[in-house]
């Protein structure tokens, strides 16, 4: 289960439209930080942004889906590497970067595409309630007192999957707990999201 080291997308949006950056946008608006999206969702979204750029020639209150499907082939290949989880076929949520990116440059993508600002995504209890069922169980208290013990099983308790998982789901469920920790801003939940990382994921567990 070993996770790519792609270089991830920081360089700042494009000060024009721009089909990538859109779509990126769009999952954001369409609360993307915190919950898996459908693709169609998306695409609609990103043609409301940027019409002029998306639709068909004939018909500019429709979307052309090739034109957003290429946008989102790009994103993912080579634009914006590391800005999108791909929970499945038809559906996408942002990663950590993918939230930051977007928030890092909030002020350009409102001007952009926006006539008027939105907030920005709000802390939730939705995180709060993850934090309390990592803290609250047993794993956690063996990670707080002998973290060399916990096993891929004991991981997969605590995250509701299964050992046995995809490493798709396992990836969707340590991207939750890094959002909530962020959110949170609670370092102790994030590390232990990245030994999870490590030793799942990066197939170090033994």
């Amino acid at each position: 289960m070993t996770m790519s080291n792609r270089s991830v997308r920081t360089d700042p949006p494009s000060a024009t439209p721009n089909n990538q950056d859109a779509l990126v946008y769009a999952l954001y608006l369409l609360g993307g930080a915190d919950v898996d999206v459908d693709v169609e969702t998306m695409y609609l979204k990103c043609h409301e942004l940027a019409p002029a750029r998306l639709s068909w020639r004939t018909r500019p209150d429709l979307p052309d889906y090739k034109k957003v499907s290429k946008a989102l082939q790009s994103v993912e290949a080579t634009t914006h590497v590391g800005l999108f989880h791909h929970t499945n076929q038809y559906a996408r949520r942002l990663t950590l970067d993918g939230v930051r990116w977007v928030e890092t440059y909030l002020s350009i993508l409102e001007k952009v595409y926006l006539h008027a600002p939105v907030q920005a995504s709000k802390v939730t209890n939705m995180h709060e309630r993850k934090r309390q069922d990592i803290k609250n169980s047993d794993v956690w208290h063996l990670y707080k007192t002998n973290p060399e013990s916990l096993t891929i099983v004991d991981f997969a308790s605590v995250l509701q999957c299964s050992a046995a998982s995809s490493p798709v789901t396992w990836a969707s469920r340590v991207h939750d707990v890094k959002r909530a920790a962020d959110v949170l801003q609670d370092q102790e939940l994030m590390s232990f999201a990245q030994l999870v990382e490590l030793k799942v994921l990066n197939g170090e567990n033994n």
